[in-house]
């Protein structure tokens, strides 16, 4: 067999075919691009998603911590106003309610009490409190107190309720009100009495319920508190 020897140069010389394969395949072909930005349009869709319920999670927990706080201000209310005496030489006079006595706050009045209070007119005054029918939609803004609005009796579902509009989150910065709730109140007497040598003594203590209600993306959310106070007479 004869042996056929290559000179150096073409022993050593690059091989143009695998030169020209090699910058063939330099770059990178249009499927593998259509598929390297679905893969970071699927992580950035995904790290979005993420953020937002993250976002959502926060805000929904600040705005109920915010409801838990405007009811619990009005369970403290109730707690603490003065003078409260049901007692007969409060404000039941031979057992009926007088309003003019004002020896009951409203925020502890019952359904007839409340309702006595609208229709009656006490001396000195020109005429029966008039309890507005919705909260005022005008913000008094010259007013430092102006997220407490008074009270008012819509007539809805319970007209007997008493209601006040509840800033949920109030933004101090751009000064708008991004969450509005509505807090009710309703108060009945438990007619809880103790036994005694003689007579039965009644303890004049009475129930409070304040719910406080809003919507925050489409569903509505409510806390509940619930607290019981007696007369200081």
């Amino acid at each position: 067999m004869e042996n056929i020897m290559l000179s150096p140069t073409r022993q050593f010389r690059p091989n143009r075919c695998i030169h020209h394969t090699a910058h063939r395949r330099a770059g990178f072909t249009l499927v593998e691009v259509v598929i390297a930005l679905a893969v970071l349009g699927t992580m950035a869709s995904g790290v979005y998603i993420g953020f937002n319920a993250i976002n959502t999670y926060a805000v929904s927990s600040r705005l109920y911590s915010e409801a838990q706080t405007a009811a619990q201000n009005q369970i403290d209310l109730i707690l603490s106003k003065e003078p409260f005496d049901s007692s007969s030489s409060g404000a039941y006079i031979s057992g009926t309610f007088n309003p003019c006595l004002n020896k009951i706050p409203v925020e502890l009045m019952t359904t007839a009490e409340l309702d006595a209070l609208a229709t009656t007119t006490c001396p000195g005054s020109s005429g029966p409190p008039v309890f507005p029918t919705a909260a005022p939609t005008p913000v008094p803004t010259s007013d430092p107190y102006y997220p407490y609005y008074p009270y008012y009796r819509d007539g809805t579902s319970n007209p007997n309720v008493l209601k006040k509009q509840a800033f949920i989150y109030h933004d101090p910065v751009t000064g708008l009100d991004v969450d509005k709730g509505v807090l009710s109140s309703s108060v009945i007497d438990t007619n809880m009495t103790m036994n005694f040598v003689n007579p039965t003594a009644a303890l004049n203590t009475r129930k409070a319920k304040v719910l406080v209600t809003y919507t925050f993306r489409g569903r509505d959310y409510a806390v509940s508190m619930d607290t019981l106070r007696a007369a200081d007479q």
